[in-house]
């Protein structure tokens, strides 16, 4: 009885809660929520420029673009080497001072308006890697967010 509260808690964390949540990961360097509406609903040090969020958005669009072109974060460029959707992810730099990002769509269990989906993006310093930073994300969209797909 009381672990389903305990999930049903979990999932019931509010916007407010989620800058709190996203802190407590600190495995992540830098990490934001947006709808597909392009609203951003929390930012962890990301900052995103409107441009920015809205290739994310479409990033899940054309596989050929976006590994093509990149990601951006305020005009930092990072390789994507990985297209499969939900998740998205890649890295810049070498391996001294290496980066990693990650993009999962999701479902969102309690949307703010008539958006389809939100997108959680995270950006991981070495030594940590998308092995570990990866499944980290999907476990709090799972628990915090919604389903990926």
């Amino acid at each position: 009885m009381l672990s389903r509260f305990l999930r049903a808690f979990e999932m019931e964390v509010s916007a407010d809660n989620l800058l709190d949540k996203i802190k407590e990961e600190k495995d992540w360097h830098k990490s934001c929520i947006f709808t597909s509406k392009g609203d951003v609903i929390v930012d962890n040090d990301c900052e995103l420029q409107q441009e920015e969020i809205d290739f994310y958005i479409s990033a899940y669009d054309d596989r050929d673009t976006t590994v093509g072109n990149g990601f951006f974060v305020n005009d930092v460029h990072f390789d994507v080497h990985r297209f499969h959707p939900p998740l998205i992810y890649g890295r810049r730099g070498g391996p001294e001072d290496g980066e990693g990002i990650a993009l999962a769509r999701i479902v969102p269990r309690s949307p703010k308006g008539d958006e389809e989906y939100w997108f959680l993006l995270i950006t991981y310093l070495l030594p940590i890697l998308s092995a570990k930073a990866v499944p980290q994300m999907v476990e709090f969209s799972n628990r915090y967010l919604g389903e990926n797909k």
